[in-house]
């Protein structure tokens, strides 16, 4: 049996054929550049009811991290335990502040102002874990007016309370997407940036001009036009992840509340976390121990198991029960 990993939150399941379908148009029109194709902007903009000139094309959610620390991120703040790549701003040269906000199983983080903040990201839903409510989420823009906020809703196709509707009332709020996680395609590298069209003009000057593969795009307007499968194919794994949750709790482990395609479990001590990676490496399957490859903040108490394919948390299940 090849083995398993469900160390990265990346879609299991195979791409449907209707997505190499779709691109053949686009491969065969890639021989030229296209700056911000205005087909997959539009596409995206009435996904979300907003105006075409507040989206901005990403190679993925990371380039957009990458363009927020570097035009804004001279002192950025983020809530732990959460995703590594905000920690882009030490390597570019800024000031970092983690705010710990994991409690037992609660993630729960302060709206204060963050005196001398320049760039607050959050999550939502979080990686690894916890969710913060839409007027939590404005409450912090709010009383931080002179810094960026970003909310980062890689996973937001997992859980319905997105604040895209907020950024033409909030110039200080920027909202990031990807089609990583909720349409399967993370290796095609397309993400967005929702922004009001001044923060955007702010944040391309860090940009090149072509900055997503044009077959990206076409992979991209596709996948939105079958929204019903990937709809689908969301509530498949949201129920494959409470299964688990649920084995795993009768099992007697700390499942910390997930609302993206993972499992978050806390041990007693760093011995007991390793005890129940070693027995996943004996089957063959790989997850992530403490922050892994893909998190800041956590410990070694802590693994995070990605949900794989129903035959593949059918294997990790039945390695647990042995």
């Amino acid at each position: 049996m090849p083995a398993i990993d469900l160390s990265f939150t990346t879609i299991k399941d195979k791409l449907p054929d209707f997505i190499a379908g779709g691109l053949a148009a686009y491969a065969t029109a890639s021989n030229s550049y296209f700056h911000q194709p205005e087909e997959l902007r539009q596409k995206i903009a009435d996904k979300h009811g907003v105006s075409m000139d507040s989206v901005y094309l990403t190679a993925g959610a990371d380039q957009a991290i990458t363009l927020l620390c570097a035009t804004f991120g001279s002192d950025t703040h983020v809530f732990t335990p959460t995703y590594i790549c905000y920690t882009d701003a030490k390597k570019l040269g800024g000031k970092f502040t983690e705010h710990q906000s994991l409690e037992d199983s609660t993630y729960s983080i302060s709206t204060s102002k963050i005196d001398g903040a320049s760039l607050i990201f959050l999550a939502n839903p979080n990686n690894p874990a916890g969710v913060t409510k839409r007027e939590t989420i404005l409450d912090l823009v709010a009383n931080n007016p002179n810094a960026k906020i970003v909310i980062d809703e890689a996973y937001g196709d997992f859980f319905d309370d997105s604040v895209i509707g907020d950024v033409a009332n909030n110039k200080n709020l920027i909202v990031l997407r990807s089609f990583s996680k909720g349409y399967a395609l993370a290796g095609f590298r397309i993400g967005y940036i929702v922004a009001h069209p001044e923060v955007l003009e702010q944040i391309t000057l860090e940009s090149t001009w072509f900055n997503v593969a044009y077959t990206s795009v076409g992979a991209a307007v596709t996948a939105l036009n079958h929204e019903d499968y990937f709809m689908k194919m969301r509530e498949s794994i949201i129920s494959e992840r409470q299964k688990t949750e649920s084995y795993l709790a009768q099992l007697g482990y700390q499942v910390i509340p997930c609302h993206i395609n993972a499992v978050l479990l806390r041990f007693a001590d760093e011995s007991g976390a390793t005890s129940f990676v070693e027995k996943l490496e004996q089957a063959d399957i790989r997850v992530n121990h403490g922050n892994g490859a893909s998190n800041c903040g956590l410990d070694k108490t802590y693994v995070r198991v990605s949900v794989g394919t129903a035959d593949q948390m059918q294997v990790f299940r039945d390695t647990l029960s042995h």
